[in-house]
């Protein structure tokens, strides 16, 4: 998995803590920042995970 906006590789074990979701868009912290979003703002990747599966009923 990979920031959608600097590239930057997440590894398997990275990107739930450090993989977030801002407006469909997987991002880094550092990306977040750099557009004026704060971390807390963003869905880390396992929330948007649990989010996608309650819309899909698993």
């Amino acid at each position: 998995m990979k920031c959608e906006k600097c590239g930057i590789e997440f590894k398997e074990q990275e990107k739930r803590e450090k993989a977030f979701v801002w407006q469909g868009q997987t991002m880094c912290e550092e990306c977040l920042f750099k557009m004026g979003v704060s971390p807390e703002d963003a869905l880390t990747w396992t929330a948007f995970q649990h989010e996608q599966e309650d819309k899909r009923g698993i």
